[in-house]
């Protein structure tokens, strides 16, 4: 197997979703990347190896903290590039497990950038994304004819603004604001045309068809679907 950086998603949560590409890169990969303190990508480790036996792989651990200080970010981020290209150096492969899609909103992509920058190989191994996988639970589609859909980040200033744009909407990154995405789709009166689900295909998964009525915090791996009409429930 070449040696290159693998990027590879592993879909939102049920291990059934890994693509045959996914399953082979990981089986084949000498080491498999892991962040230490990242809650999303233990949480890809544990949906891999439902799918691929681990159990012998020789593990890569990084350190890259949940947090949104650019500084420790960049300094993180370059050090767990800087690990990985030591291995690169050696002829040696490595798999980094990401939940979803790798292309969207995954720490992996930092280190993607990196170790191209550096004259190394790294690929993007796509997954299902996280929204995809809601709708097929929710068994609505996410969009239709000449509909756009919007990927929002929910947690982030400004993006509510999006909510008055035409199409679907899909509201990622919404758990630590929950609360202020719930207020804000009743104030807009989209309470209808909302459905929610928790932790996709998780053992843990929760879907909430009435926004209005949950209550407390929402889990990291939420997303929320806002359609443009009013939702046959």
């Amino acid at each position: 197997m070449k040696a290159a950086l693998y990027g590879i998603g592993v879909g939102p949560g049920d291990f059934e979703l890994m693509t045959l590409k996914a399953v082979r890169i990981i089986s084949e990969a000498d080491l498999i990347a892991v962040p230490r303190t990242d809650e999303k990508e233990m949480t890809a480790w544990n949906i891999a190896k439902q799918a691929v036996d681990l159990s012998t792989k020789e593990i890569l651990e990084l350190y890259m903290p949940m947090t949104r200080d650019a500084q420790m970010l960049e300094q993180s981020h370059q050090e767990a590039a800087e690990q990985i290209i030591d291995q690169l150096k050696q002829n040696k492969s490595v798999a980094f497990l990401t939940l979803g899609d790798p292309s969207i909103y995954s720490t992996y992509i930092y280190l993607h950038n990196r170790v191209l920058e550096a004259g190394y190989d790294a690929r993007l191994i796509p997954g299902v994304p996280s929204f995809c996988a809601v709708a097929a639970r929710l068994n609505v589609p996410l969009c239709e004819g000449a509909q756009p859909l919007h990927i929002i980040p929910a947690s982030y200033e400004g993006s509510f603004d999006y909510l008055d744009w035409g199409g679907t909407k899909v509201l990622m990154k919404s758990g630590r604001e929950f609360g202020k995405v719930k207020e804000e789709l009743i104030s807009k009166d989209l309470v209808k045309h909302t459905q929610m689900v928790e932790c996709c295909g998780m053992p843990s998964e929760r879907v909430i068809k009435d926004i209005s009525v949950a209550e407390g915090k929402a889990s990291y791996f939420s997303t929320i679907i806002v359609k443009e009409k009013e939702i046959v429930r």
